[in-house]
């Protein structure tokens, strides 16, 4: 062993606790100034991924000129492994790191494009308000099933704004019977509609009314809360709109989107999505690393002579990315009235059923067909065709 291999085994200096703040990161940029001066060689800096945690300080770090190398928790977990003892502390934890670094050929980390960066926080935002807008939806649903059982009847879209302003307006049965038919027709019409459609509501209306069978315990408080569940699905709507709108303006700056978009069943909301969170595909050499990085590739369970066949996705990496090409092959295997929405990725789908692959096992690959085209559109620069 020579005298180079061994100095990758001790530690340069003891370990120093580092404060998250501004001063105790240019003591530490002032601790890697001193020891580039020691060695002649621009030090790297590798640190475990730490989520929000982590951040500022890669990004510090490379605006100093410094290569940072984030690892995966996942390695580091993988290695703590290995150690027979059960020791913990920040130490060791550094020379674990260390050690890890030294195994195995990691790259360090780009800068992300600022463009793409402000995206991918648009995107999630969607994302989260969208959820809060889908459990809000399931509360106020189960308030309005107690008030106003049959309700959900009279709509095709139950949380519509017209349904929304007429059950703010009437939000029971009794409510309904006993308003003039001209105050209900005079909410309904405030937004234009099909010719017929008014009447055709206000009839399935009182049907619905005469047919409920309310719950009048607590129907005041009930009453309450429905009304505060209307306004809070308004708000939730008002701001997917307008994050909406945002989305699709920043991603309109990268020429990127565009390509993304020529993938029938590829939406709007999806195409950005997809494009924040790859970011850039030229990150990963095959295929393979971004299905690995979608959390798409099969998890493997083999011991001795035993090897798994029903090995399910690892579900790793990005979960904003793979729900996001769920939602794409989902979309893109229906079939309109003018045909399949994308029959090369639906014709991939029933070949994979029609070969015994349950539905979702067919989607998985489905949306995994689906990102290896994305891949090669991406690297090729070339829309989406269908042979």
């Amino acid at each position: 062993m020579s005298q180079h291999d061994l100095s990758m085994h001790e530690p340069f200096k003891k370990p120093v606790s580092v404060p998250h703040t501004p001063q105790g990161i240019s003591l530490l940029i002032d601790r890697l100034k001193n020891m580039e001066c020691l060695t002649g060689e621009r030090p790297q800096v590798i640190l475990e991924s730490t989520g929000n945690y982590s951040k500022p300080i890669s990004c510090i770090l490379q605006e100093a000129g410094y290569s940072v190398i984030v690892l995966n928790p996942i390695h580091t977990h993988q290695q703590k492994r290995r150690s027979i003892r059960k020791v913990k502390t920040d130490p060791v934890d550094a020379k674990r790191i260390a050690e890890l670094f030294y195994m195995q050929n990691f790259k360090a980390q780009k800068p992300i494009n600022p463009a793409i960066a402000e995206l991918r926080v648009l995107c999630r935002h969607y994302d989260g308000i969208n959820s809060l807008y889908i459990e809000s939806q399931l509360r106020f649903q189960s308030v309005l099933d107690l008030l106003f059982p049959y309700y959900s009847n009279v709509f095709s879209t139950l949380c519509g704004d017209s349904s929304l302003h007429l059950l703010a307006a009437f939000p029971t049965p009794e409510s309904v019977l006993a308003a003039a038919k001209e105050d209900v027709l005079a909410l309904l019409k405030a937004e234009y509609q099909r010719k017929g459609w008014v009447e055709n509501i206000y009839n399935k209306l009182l049907a619905a009314a005469r047919a409920s069978l309310p719950y009048k315990v607590s129907q005041q408080s009930n009453i309450r809360v429905l009304r505060e569940y209307i306004g809070i699905l308004m708000t939730h709507k008002a701001q997917l709109a307008d994050i909406r709108a945002q989305i699709v303006a920043a991603a309109k700056e990268i020429s990127v989107y565009s390509l993304l978009r020529t993938i029938p069943g590829v939406g709007e909301i999806t195409a950005a999505v997809i494009l924040a969170e790859i970011e850039d595909v030229n990150r990963f050499s095959v295929d393979h690393q971004l299905t690995a990085y979608a959390g798409l590739d099969a998890s493997v369970f083999e011991s001795g002579k035993f090897k798994s066949s029903r090995n399910k996705i690892s579900k790793r990496g990005s979960a904003y990315l793979r729900k996001a090409l769920f939602q794409a092959a989902k979309a893109a295997i229906r079939t309109t009235k003018k045909g399949p929405v994308n029959p090369l990725l639906q014709s991939y789908y029933l070949k994979k059923v029609s070969a015994g692959k349950p539905k979702m096992v067919a989607l998985v690959a489905t949306a995994n067909k689906l990102l290896r085209i994305i891949y090669g559109m991406w690297r090729k620069n070339e829309p989406f065709k269908l042979t």
